[in-house]
């Protein structure tokens, strides 16, 4: 009921893939995916959180947040492509994500509406095919590492994690672990 994936390549330096499936126990369904290009590449940092409840999606998150240049032409396509987007109930977001995600995150909450869940999905999938199609095509003699380190330490500061985690029987030690190693980790 908790699956977890990594993957790496040449194009990107680090997907995780996480799957929290407790329907059965405490109707809830995570999908949290992320994928970083190389320390050496600008391009942004691909991501997608969709916190799912019995009949409605309680929160989805998506963004390609700024990895190394806030003007990379991949950071340009998604605000082209969620300029004209508006969710019934649009969440807030705490200090912590604005401190590193784009202005053009889909950020809604309580998302039941069959036509709402079809435009987060097809944006979802697009977004990643055409991230997949050109991330790693940028790279340079910089080093990035320092951005992607940030959005990490910034996720580490969302308690939601954690908390809901635990409420679903994930000892804290464990989750602490997993949160600190696999989920954002801040070691190159």
């Amino acid at each position: 009921d908790w699956y977890n994936r990594l993957y790496t390549s040449h194009k990107f330096r680090r997907a995780h893939v996480e799957i929290v499936d407790k329907t059965q126990t405490a109707k809830i369904l995570v999908l949290h995916c992320t994928i970083f290009p190389h320390y050496n590449d600008p391009s942004p940092i691909w991501g997608c959180d969709l916190v799912c409840g019995p009949s409605k999606i309680t929160g989805a998150f998506h963004d390609m947040s700024n990895g190394g240049d806030p003007d990379h032409e991949l950071m340009q396509y998604f605000a082209d492509q969620t300029k004209d987007l508006q969710w019934k109930r649009p969440r807030d977001l705490p200090e912590w994500a604005t401190e590193i995600f784009s202005p053009s995150i889909v950020d809604a909450g309580n998302v039941n509406d069959p036509a709402e869940l079809d435009v987060i999905g097809d944006l979802a999938l697009r977004t990643l095919e055409h991230f997949l199609a050109n991330v790693g095509n940028t790279r340079t003699t910089e080093d990035y590492y320092p951005l992607q380190r940030r959005y990490n330490e910034n996720n580490r500061l969302n308690p939601h994690v954690k908390r809901s985690m635990i409420s679903m029987g994930v000892p804290e030690e464990v989750i602490t672990k997993f949160i600190e190693e696999v989920l954002f980790p801040i070691t190159r």
